[in-house]
Formats: structure tokens, C-alpha cells, sequence
């Protein structure tokens, strides 16, 4: 239920959603941006929606397209760059 996963997300670290649709990728965003600060990643079109209602988006640009890191406060080549952002 909604209120499970709430309570559980509430209680991590972080949020990893994968195989939901760009609405659900958003609401778990707003869901969570209630109790602080959320930063958004994605790779694709289907995450823009996420990307921009999270505080920080960031759009990781390659196989996917172009859509993520146009829509992201901060884009990357790969993945692995995203290291030293959060360092």
C-alpha cells in the first residue's frame, strides 16, 4: 500500500524506483520532498517529470537521449560522474 511504501521511504536513505511510469517517478518525489531536500536522477524521457520535481535533478545523458539532461539542473556524460557531486 501507499502508506507502506510512505513509511519505508520515509525511513531510507535512499529511493531507487524503476519499472514505474513518469507519474509515479514524480509523486514518490513529492511524496519524499516533504521531509527534505530530494535529488532526482534519470537517463531517459520517461524520468524528466521526476528530474524536474525534485530539488536537484540530474539528467545522465547517453543511450536514452538528450530529454534527461535537458530537463536536469546538472547533466552528465555517465553515471560514474555523478560521484563527485555527492562527495
Amino acid at each position: 500500500t501507499l502508506r507502506h511504501f510512505s513509511d519505508l521511504a520515509f525511513g531510507a536513505t535512499a529511493v531507487v524506483c524503476c519499472r514505474t511510469s513518469p507519474a509515479q517517478k514524480a509523486e514518490c518525489v513529492r511524496m519524499v520532498k516533504g521531509r527534505g531536500r530530494v535529488c532526482a536522477m534519470g537517463d531517459g524521457g520517461n524520468d524528466v517529470a521526476m528530474i524536474q520535481e525534485a530539488d536537484i535533478g540530474v539528467g545522465i545523458s547517453g543511450r536514452e537521449g538528450l530529454q534527461a539532461a535537458r530537463a536536469a539542473d546538472y547533466s552528465f556524460a555517465c553515471f560514474s560522474f555523478f560521484r563527485r557531486l555527492i562527495l
